[in-house]
């Protein structure tokens, strides 16, 4: 059955394709129906038959169009710091998440004497530290690993299958999880894609900047999420709960060895020389100009050669084939490369598309306010990543909304907030299976939760986004971008 979906999808991409490729110029010339065509053939393919091999056709596909040529095509996707910076934070994120500290640092949130004063204190926590693990693991890596650890703990809580409050610690455990994603760029692909759009359009967006939205409307956003389970989920068997129990949980991870604290230095050395640059711009101003010119993809790529070059017990902390095929996610590093390459040709002025696009969209947009602007692509980012790719949201929707929002007089909207929220909505994905596959689908598959269950809460968690992202958000970032 799954055989027959993919060649239909195979079918269907190519028949767009060949509409659109064959279709007469008109108000579009015939190489922005082709660029129309490909972006839907690559829309097709990546959510009908996979994210990997498919990303090579459209950089094959685009490397025939007159205005590209195969040169650009691949200096475009492959020769720019956004792929390099995907490809070099994997590969330094990856050893980290082979050490014990996933455990050891849940263990310290959820046994410190706060956590233990009551049940909420507890669940707070234990959102607050996989939100925290989130914002630099991978959040398919970082559920897979901390699934084992969730059931520790579901055993000395002595919580069973079909308790309410089970159910809720896997729902804040796969909604924190998934919104840490949206929060920074450091080893997430979302954020990293919107900021490679927007530079792609000159519009210059660092890793400080994003993550000084990114970070404290998820903040704000998990906060919300907790007392909406207090208030409204409100499960009748939280009253069991004795977190003094958790304790027992101390003494089943091992101290931190040499190897995990040299791998947590690095980590800590390019957070720094990330941040670092824009805390000095108003005082140093030509050490930021000349650091920046490093790019996002320095500081993991000298991360990785510190990791390449320590070793401990005669063993290399990062070892070059592990991380390329077990850390590198290159089904996301080949989509990324042709999703910003694609997004690239819908934007570029020469094409006509996005001249075309503001047409359309300003009988839509005109009459709306900046707020309502910002409401309707964030309500169609969090609804779109539920039923769909996030990668493929964050492609489609940052690439539209930069369109349109550059077609307004300078200086009435940050676009550059408003596209980093697509980057960030595309993270609240956990409604249904497709919307984020690994977490989702694993969840439900666990049994301490439902498909129901994640589409309802997942649901009201989405509308709480939306509106955060909308009056918190944007707020944030135009302030800081």
């Amino acid at each position: 059955m799954n055989s027959v979906k993919k060649r239909t999808a195979m079918i269907l991409a190519a028949v767009l394709l060949g509409v659109f490729w064959m279709m007469p110029a008109g108000a579009l010339s015939h190489e922005a129906l082709c660029v129309l065509g490909i972006f839907f053939f690559s829309l097709t393919m990546w959510i009908g038959v996979s994210i990997d091999w498919p990303s090579l056709i459209t950089l094959l596909l685009i490397g025939f169009l007159p205005s590209y040529g195969f040169s650009k095509a691949f200096s475009g996707a492959f020769g720019n710091s956004t792929v390099a910076f995907l490809i070099f934070t994997f590969m330094l994120v990856y050893p980290l998440s082979r050490t014990n500290f996933v455990r050891r640092c849940t263990v310290a949130f959820i046994t410190n004497r706060f956590a233990r004063r009551g049940p909420w204190y507890f669940i707070s926590f234990l959102f607050a530290a996989v939100t925290v693990l989130g914002l630099f693991i991978s959040p398919s890596v970082l559920f897979v690993a901390f699934m084992p650890f969730l059931e520790d703990i579901y055993q000395v809580l002595e919580l069973k299958k079909g308790s309410r409050t089970a159910n809720m610690m896997m729902l804040g455990t796969a909604f924190c999880i998934s919104l840490s994603s949206g929060m920074t760029p450091i080893g997430h692909v979302w954020p990293t894609l919107v900021i490679g759009t927007l530079a792609s359009a000159g519009i210059d967006v660092n890793q400080f900047q994003y993550m000084a939205m990114g970070i404290p409307t998820g903040i704000v956003l998990v906060i919300l999420l907790i007392l909406v389970f207090r208030f409204l989920y409100r499960p009748d068997d939280i009253r069991s709960v004795d977190p003094g129990k958790a304790m027992a949980l101390r003494g089943s991870v091992p101290a931190a060895d040499a190897r995990e604290k040299i791998i947590l230095a690095v980590m800590a050395l390019t957070v720094f020389l990330w941040i670092a640059p824009s805390l000095v711009k108003g005082i140093l101003p030509q050490f930021y100009t000349a650091v920046n010119a490093w790019t996002s993809a320095m500081p993991p790529l000298f991360g990785c050669i510190l990791l390449f070059l320590f070793s401990t017990e005669e063993r290399q902390i990062l070892n070059f084939r592990d991380a390329v095929t077990k850390g590198v996610m290159w089904g996301s590093v080949l989509m990324t490369a042709a999703a910003t390459l694609i997004g690239a040709c819908l934007t570029n002025a020469d094409i006509g598309i996005s001249a075309w696009l503001s047409g359309v969209m300003s009988p839509v947009t005109a009459g709306l306010s900046v707020t309502m602007l910002v409401l309707f692509f964030s309500a169609w980012t969090v609804l779109e990543t539920n039923f769909s790719s996030n990668i493929v949201t964050t492609t489609v929707v940052s690439s539209v909304a930069l369109t349109v929002l550059s077609s307004l007089p300078q200086g009435s909207v940050s676009t550059a907030a408003a596209v980093c929220l697509v980057g960030f909505g595309a993270s609240i994905c956990n409604m249904t299976p497709a919307g984020q596959s690994t977490i989702n689908t694993v969840a439900i598959g666990s049994e301490w939760t439902d498909a129901r269950s994640m589409f309802v809460w997942g649901g009201v968690f989405a509308v709480l986004a939306v509106l955060v992202m909308t009056f918190v958000g944007y707020g944030i970032g135009a302030a800081v971008m």
